[in-house]
């Protein structure tokens, strides 16, 4: 579980709460609604209150996570790296990688946001393969994006340095 994060709950029917906010999100835009029923039952929902700590740079890792509700900035060295609204996820990387985070996730205010660790995303391309390839390609082409704006980010900065 996340650093200060705690388990969303709403009675007892957590999977019926991750439907509703992964509907809720553009994610929604990607899949069916029965897609989405499935996808549920692998995610668990968090909260956090403003100023908690989702995760520290060098913490262990292995779950992707969507944020449904608030803002989170992702910063290393106390420096601002991106601010994360509803609809964003983060931590794609660890998902596949589970290497140690690179950098620390702050919420900037109430958060609410679903998370699928790996032994769950195991499982779901266990028991459903198509969805689950369905999904990577939409964390891959998310990932590919990110690294084309850092790809130009870096190009302006080398371009300035000279």
């Amino acid at each position: 579980m996340p650093n200060s994060a705690k388990l969303l709950t709403v009675g007892d029917d957590n999977p019926e709460t991750c439907e509703t906010m992964l509907n809720d999100t553009i994610w929604a835009n990607e899949f069916t609604y029965k897609q989405i029923q499935v996808l549920a039952q692998y995610f668990q929902a968090f909260y956090i209150e403003k100023n908690g700590i989702i995760f520290k740079e060098g913490d262990p890792s292995g779950e992707l996570s969507i944020l449904t509700t608030g803002k989170i900035q992702i910063q290393k060295n106390d420096k601002a790296l991106i601010v994360l609204v509803k609809g964003r996820s983060f931590g794609e990387m660890s998902l596949f990688d589970t290497q140690p985070r690179s950098a620390d996730a702050i919420a900037l205010k109430y958060c609410e946001y679903l998370s699928i660790d790996c032994e769950s995303f195991n499982r779901l391309c266990n028991e459903h393969p198509v969805l689950s390839l369905q999904f990577v390609v939409i964390i891959t082409r998310i990932i590919s994006q990110r690294l084309r704006k850092t790809s130009g980010q870096l190009s302006d900065y080398l371009d300035q340095s000279d």
